[in-house]
């Protein structure tokens, strides 16, 4: 099934395109959607996006806005459920060494009582529209980030950017169409409103950086607005070596860096394990929660982010466990797509048997971030068979895999040819929760970030060179 936007004329001409893609590059570049070329970041380029905003359904988007905040309830009271993560999570662990590490993180802080009064968290729940035929486009779930749920800096960049191209290209009055994007504030809003809760005016906001990290400047505009939303506020930037090395913990539980207690640590690292190259980074992972400082995310916030997670929470009666509105539980229920256990249970037999059966209907996943790490087509039936009887299978899910709606855009990307594609949009909603003890003090959704690929891409990520951003066009 393909949407289409109708106020724009596909394909272009040759002329038009020309002159659209220089100028779009060109408004990139000035106004700041751009990314790092280099680690040293002395060089950068336009961030890849899409020539024009993408359609998307309005009534699926106003959906996808409306559960967020069912959603950031959910994860919430996941968290505070040891038994259901203890639970969920007990075959998984015993597999995957990394989920398995940060487990035992979440163990030894719950038997020391690192209990944090201050809860921040900052989410982005991902979905794609799936086809069926003889049906209207349906919303489904690729996944919920709870760690380092990034680009909303872009994001806003991007629907400021295709506000522009559309009204170069002869339509002046988009309002309507292209909602407004102020993700950014909202997030910020959520570190000010944690900040104020620590209740320490000197303390400084942490962002846990790699060094070199070519989406500098998404970070810096995070800063940027947080200093506009509270210019008292300190936010530095240290990496997790330099911290596993230097920050200190005293014995009233405060986390000190560099001379300055920390209100928050937010993490735009740390979902896999090639961001732990030694113990040092693990002894501030571990130093971070036993603090008083609110982590974002806190451990059992990265592990209510595993894929695990998410496919016992598709079971009957999990999210009724949670949530108590039955509006909310249908809305939230009708976006999951079908998950499967494949642990080495008669149930997980079954599943691998259905996945090996029709690996093109299936995605195999395992308890990973970052883009890169799922397994598609024939691949799965490979990879099922590869760990017939063995415990490392019980490290994936297998997911129903979504018929996304298709879409005809143009994707501008540095050093490539700009040619009108069939591409598919991956639609992501923040979410912010700010928390006192168990009093809520923020729980709402934050606008958006569209991602758009080409139709033959699996992998979706803007970071693993996959995606571009893009706009929703409402329709």
């Amino acid at each position: 099934m393909s949407l289409h936007n109708d106020a724009i004329k596909l394909p272009l001409s040759d002329a038009d395109l020309q002159h659209l893609v220089e100028f779009s590059n060109i408004r990139a570049l000035t106004s700041g959607a751009i990314v790092a070329l280099t680690d040293s970041q002395d060089e950068v380029t336009y961030v890849p996006h899409t020539l024009f905003p993408s359609p998307v359904p309005r009534d699926l988007y106003q959906k996808a806005v409306y559960v967020q905040a069912g959603f950031n309830e959910l994860m919430w009271k996941v968290t505070e459920d040891d038994e259901f993560l203890t639970s969920a999570l007990k075959s998984t662990i015993e597999v995957d060494e990394f989920t398995g590490r940060l487990f035992q993180i979440y163990k030894q802080v719950m038997q020391e009582g690192c209990h944090k009064p201050v809860t921040l968290a900052l989410l982005r729940s991902d979905y794609m529209l799936h086809f069926q035929p003889n049906k209207p486009a349906e919303l489904r779930q690729v996944e919920i980030n709870t760690m380092a749920s990034s680009l909303a800096g872009m994001s806003v960049k991007t629907t400021q950017l295709h506000r522009a191209v559309l009204q170069e290209h002869g339509i002046p009055n988009s309002s309507q169409q292209l909602p407004d994007n102020s993700c950014i504030d909202g997030l910020c809003e959520g570190f000010v409103k944690a900040w104020e809760l620590y209740g320490q005016p000197n303390a400084a906001i942490l962002f846990v950086v790699e060094d070199g990290e070519k989406n500098i400047f998404d970070n810096i505009y995070h800063v940027y607005k947080i200093k506009e939303l509270n210019c008292a506020i300190k936010v530095i930037m240290r990496s997790m070596l330099y911290l596993g090395k230097n920050a200190q913990l005293t014995d009233d539980r405060k986390l000190i860096v560099d001379g300055m207690e920390v209100a928050i640590v937010y993490y735009r690292l740390g979902y896999v394990p090639s961001h732990f190259t030694s113990e040092t980074e693990w002894k501030f992972k571990i130093m971070a929660e036993q603090s008083l400082a609110a982590v974002c995310p806190s451990i059992s916030w990265h592990l209510a982010g595993t894929k695990k997670i998410q496919q016992e929470l598709s079971r009957p009666g999990a999210v009724e466990r949670y949530l108590s509105d039955p509006e909310m539980i249908a809305n939230v229920r009708s976006t999951f797509a079908g998950q499967y256990s494949l642990d080495l249970t008669e149930e997980g037999d079954k599943t691998a048997a259905m996945g090996i059966a029709n690996p093109q209907s299936y995605v195999m996943k395992p308890q990973r971030e970052g883009g890169g790490n799922n397994i598609y087509g024939d691949d799965v039936r490979a990879k099922l068979e590869e760990l017939a009887g063995q415990q490392e299978r019980s490290g994936y899910i297998l997911m129903e895999r979504i018929m996304p709606t298709v879409v005809k855009n143009y994707e501008l990307r540095r050093g490539l040819p700009v040619d009108m594609q069939d591409m598919v949009s991956e639609l992501g909603i923040y979410g912010v929760l700010v928390c006192k003890e168990d009093q809520v003090a923020i729980n709402k959704a934050s606008d958006h970030l569209l991602r758009t690929k080409n139709i033959m891409k699996n992998e979706g990520g803007i970071g693993a060179g996959a995606s571009a951003m893009d706009s929703p066009y409402l329709v």
